[in-house]
């Protein structure tokens, strides 16, 4: 009776294991591009190029006040929340946001202040 616990607990972590390495794969398979900072249809909100840093902080400040926008990473004593500029933080709250609304008319409006490129940002600058 031991043997055959020790094969079911085998077979058990093999499938774990398997299933992993395939959930992973999946996703790399899914958002590898054309190594032009490109990926098939995704879509990333950024705040415009022209944008006060005022109107940065007013939206990261309201992005990152939604129930739905995990702002955490860039949350003082995070990750990236020293290393990265005001603009790059404010673009992760934003980006996050309109990952959450995207099916949403104006998801990535922000007063104007925002746009919605087909770039990956972290390919284009620091990005947290």
């Amino acid at each position: 009776m031991e043997s055959l616990s020790r094969v079911s607990f085998l077979l058990l972590a093999a499938t774990v294991v398997f299933h992993l390495f395939s959930s992973a794969t999946a996703v790399e398979a899914r958002d590898v591009g054309e190594g032009d900072g490109s990926t098939e249809s995704k879509k990333w909100c950024v705040p415009k190029t022209e944008v006060s840093d005022d109107d940065l902080q007013k939206n990261l400040e309201w992005a990152c006040g939604q129930k739905d926008v995990d702002c955490g990473p860039i949350k003082a004593g995070a990750a990236c929340s020293e290393s990265v500029n005001a603009r790059s933080r404010a673009a992760f709250a934003m980006n996050s946001y309109y990952r959450k609304h995207e099916t949403e008319p104006g998801s990535c409006d922000f007063r104007g202040t925002a746009e919605v490129i087909d770039k990956d940002p972290s390919k284009l600058e620091t990005f947290c």
